[in-house]
């Protein structure tokens, strides 16, 4: 067989691409796994800190990136130095300890190229107080809470017990379904205004009043599910920037099983099948001979270099996802503020040990109404990430922002995020740290569109795009995403088949493994 004639291109190093890239190759198929970019991940990769500046000036430039990120602000301190030594994430996510991506980690075997951690805390920003209260994620810490009355204790292990249990027959929900998810709360479980705002958008991460109640329980049962199985948190948090390293090891995967990986070479062409010819035919730069593949599959970054004769089904009609994005480091820890000490002179040397709580992985949820000059009809997230994550040097920390926002709403993502950041880092561990400049920042907002090819393009898939809304959510949906496509591919593999290997015989998603890999958490 020719070397440069494969079964299967792939178009784009996303974690769905990745993730299909080695299940084909695991399956015996030839997969060319192609990226114009120098590192995996496409855009959910994780970045240093000179590959973010590029990042930056190259979404703001290039006609194929402008589609999904506008509005870039990028600023540096000269003196911001061991770029290499950050990991920065162009998608940031934690990982619920149960579900798709979990189980593609494990029966892959790619677990072993990863490593991960827990979140430390989940909190809540009060507005009255202006700290961040840690949230209860079980009943266990419902219990010993002692912020919590006992009746609303009571309350609250009633409705736990509910949302973890198998709840569509039950009779609370009956009728309700459609309920807002918060007003569901308050009428059927008696709950108070600050526990139900925890419970909706610290638990099963709502984005707006507005959310229904059925997903919403969807949503906390997963995660409610997945607390102990590692350790008192539901999420993991993967090292090295999490998402882009978890790609990056799928793509391990893949080259072992034998697929090729072609970075950094711009597409100059892209050829549809002919009458001659049933294959497609892809020309990359600085290389003198092109690929061919019986089946092309592209992510939706890579859409613009699909032939002409590929009918794109943009769903223009649907306004696409957007939201505000922040990246901001500083040089100083983060502390989730005890309530009680608010009202303290805050002149006062902070103690040593003890009382607060310095973060190293955390997470932020801000209610609506809950920041002036924040949203009101959408909550707000900060993700922090320090050294324990491997994704910054010590003494440094990753804060992400995101904030939803009305589509087509043409706003700076730095006015609508400058409160959040500010919230953040009036957090600091020292007083005289708080009003100090992170060291970078990046501001941009991201448009999730929702492109598809139709079955008539027999021959020409496309990977969903992954909806990173909400923070557990974007790896779970890539290994749905890239399970769906795999039998698609295999389907039409499979028919268009002429020879009598059997690749096309494939049962499982992952073939059986001869020694079960578990995730390495810390």
């Amino acid at each position: 067989m020719d070397e440069n004639h494969f079964d299967v291109i792939i178009l784009g190093t996303g974690l769905t691409e990745s993730i299909l890239a080695a299940a084909l190759s695991k399956a015996g198929f030839k997969v060319a796994h192609v990226d114009i970019n120098r590192y995996y991940g496409s855009c959910e990769a994780s970045l240093s800190l000179d590959e973010l500046a590029q990042w930056a000036h190259d979404a703001a430039s290039t006609n194929s990136l402008q589609s999904r990120y506008t509005h870039i602000t990028h600023s540096m301190h000269s003196d911001l130095s061991q770029s290499r030594y950050y990991s920065i994430s162009l998608c940031p996510s934690v990982i619920p300890s149960m579900g798709p991506i979990i189980s593609s980690l494990v029966s892959s075997g790619v677990s072993k190229y990863g490593s991960f951690r827990l979140v430390d805390t989940v909190a809540i920003y009060d507005a009255a107080s202006g700290t961040v209260k840690s949230v209860p994620g079980s009943k266990e810490d419902v219990f010993k809470s002692k912020e919590i009355s006992l009746v609303d204790k009571r309350r609250i292990m009633r409705f736990l017990t509910f949302a973890i249990s198998d709840f569509e027959d039950k009779q609370e929900l009956e009728g309700k379904q459609e309920t807002p998810f918060l007003d569901f709360l308050k009428s059927v479980f008696a709950i108070n205004d600050n526990v139900s705002l925890a419970i909706a958008y610290a638990l099963a991460y709502c984005t707006s009043p507005t959310e229904k109640t059925l997903p919403a329980l969807n949503r906390l049962r997963h995660y409610l599910r997945s607390a102990g199985r590692y350790g008192p948190s539901p999420f993991l948090v993967g090292h090295y920037g999490g998402t882009g390293e978890i790609a990056q090891g799928f793509c391990r995967a893949a080259a072992v099983s034998g697929a090729i990986y072609i970075l950094g070479r711009r597409i100059q062409s892209i050829l549809s099948p002919t009458p001659t010819t049933d294959l497609y035919t892809v020309k990359l730069e600085d290389m003198p001979e092109p690929l061919s593949c019986k089946l092309l599959i592209s992510s939706p970054s890579m859409v613009d270099y699909l032939p002409s004769g590929v009918s794109k089904n943009a769903e223009e009609s649907s306004q696409p996802l957007t939201i505000a994005r922040g990246i901001a480091i500083v040089d100083y820890p983060i502390t989730f503020t005890p309530a009680a000490r608010a009202s303290e002179n805050v002149s006062e040397p902070r103690p040593a040990e003890g009382e607060d709580k310095i973060i190293d992985t955390g997470i932020i949820v801000f209610p609506p109404f809950a920041l002036p000059g924040g949203s009101t009809s959408a909550s707000g997230l900060v993700f922090i990430t320090g050294e324990g994550s491997m994704s910054a040097p010590r003494g440094k920390s990753i804060i992400y922002l995101a904030l939803p926002i009305s589509s087509g709403e043409e706003i700076s993502p730095e006015a609508l995020l400058k409160p959040y950041l500010e919230a953040t880092i009036s957090l600091a561990a020292d007083n005289a740290n708080s009003g100090r400049e992170p060291l970078l920042t990046t501001f941009y907002l991201e448009h999730i569109y929702r492109t598809s090819i139709p079955d008539a393009d027999q021959l020409c898939l496309m990977t969903p795009p992954v909806n990173s809304e909400r923070l557990p959510e974007a790896p779970d949906v890539a290994a749905t995403n890239a399970e769906e496509v795999f039998w698609k591919a295999i389907r039409l593999l499979r028919t268009n088949s002429d020879d009598q290997e059997g690749k096309g015989m494939v049962e499982d998603f992952w073939p059986p493994t001869s020694q079960e890999d578990e995730v390495d958490e810390e």
